[in-house]
């Protein structure tokens, strides 16, 4: 009787922290340029012990730089975009009406496939193990970049 007891508290305990965890998880930062600027402005002042001046200068820095980011990487997505348009026009032009129609349903397909495993991916727990590099994170030094 006591060890079933102790199995059962001890899988309602599993039970809540892996709650708790998936919690975490969806509590995603904000990715505003001014939110990514204020992050890392934060963590330079408290690794490189800066005083408020040189904080606010890193954070000008930082915004400026994440805005650019963000810019650049909308026009790239944008670009693309028109990119994939043109591209399924050629083939379109090509194909017969019975073709088009099989290769929509098999575009139809791939994106419902593309978003199931996207979906599987978010399942997975976070860590250093289950990054491409042997934990090693973007900056490719095993550290977080600053």
């Amino acid at each position: 009787m006591k060890k079933l007891l102790f199995i059962y508290t001890l899988s309602l305990g599993l039970i809540f922290t892996a709650n708790a965890q998936q919690d975490k998880k969806t509590e995603r930062p904000e990715r505003t340029p001014e939110a990514i600027a204020e992050r890392m402005a934060d963590r330079m002042a408290e690794k490189l012990e800066l005083s408020e001046a040189q904080k606010k200068s890193i954070y000008d820095i930082q915004l400026e730089q994440a805005r650019d980011r963000m810019a650049k990487r909308e026009e790239m997505r944008k670009e693309m975009q028109a990119s994939r348009t043109a591209h399924q026009e050629k083939i379109a032009g090509v194909l017969t009406p019975e073709q088009k129609e099989k290769w929509e349903e098999m575009q139809k397909e791939a994106k419902d496939r593309q978003g199931t495993l996207r979906d599987r991916g978010r399942d997975r727990p976070e860590g250093p193990s289950n990054r491409r590099g042997g934990g090693q994170g973007r900056s490719g030094r095993g550290g977080r970049p600053i």
